[in-house]
C-alpha cells in the first residue's frame, strides 16, 4: 500500500459551498485524472448525474489522494474503482515499475 492513502468525501458537486476539488487540487503533486474520469464513468451507469462530480485524484509526495462523492452509493462506486488500483499505485510510489514488481522485493 502507499505510505498513506487519503480520501475526502463531499463537496465535489457544483454548488457554491462545494469547494473540495479546489482545496485538494493545489496539494496534488502529480494528477491522476484517469481515476476520477473512471469513477465518473462507472457511476454514470447507475446515476446519470454522476458526470457532475468534480472529484480529483493524484499523488502528494508518497500519498495517494482521492476525493469521493458525498453519497454512500457514490463512495461505494468510487471505491470499486480505486481499491483494485491501490497495490499497483503503492508499488509505483515505492519506485516499482509497470511490471508490478515491488522494488523492496529486489533489495532496492
Amino acid at each position: 500500500m502507499p505510505d498513506a492513502t487519503s480520501s475526502s468525501r463531499r463537496g465535489d458537486g457544483h454548488f457554491p459551498r462545494d469547494v473540495t476539488p479546489e482545496a485538494v487540487a493545489p496539494l496534488i503533486d502529480r494528477s491522476l485524472p484517469g481515476i476520477a474520469e473512471t469513477m465518473r464513468s462507472v457511476a454514470r451507469e447507475v446515476v446519470p448525474t454522476a458526470v457532475l462530480s468534480r472529484g480529483v485524484a493524484g499523488v502528494t509526495g508518497r500519498t495517494f489522494v482521492v476525493t469521493l462523492p458525498g453519497s454512500a452509493g457514490g463512495v461505494r462506486d468510487g471505491l470499486a474503482v480505486v481499491v483494485p488500483l491501490l497495490e499497483h499505485i503503492a508499488v509505483q510510489l515505492r519506485g516499482g515499475g509497470h511490471d508490478g514488481h515491488d522494488p523492496s522485493e529486489r533489495g532496492i
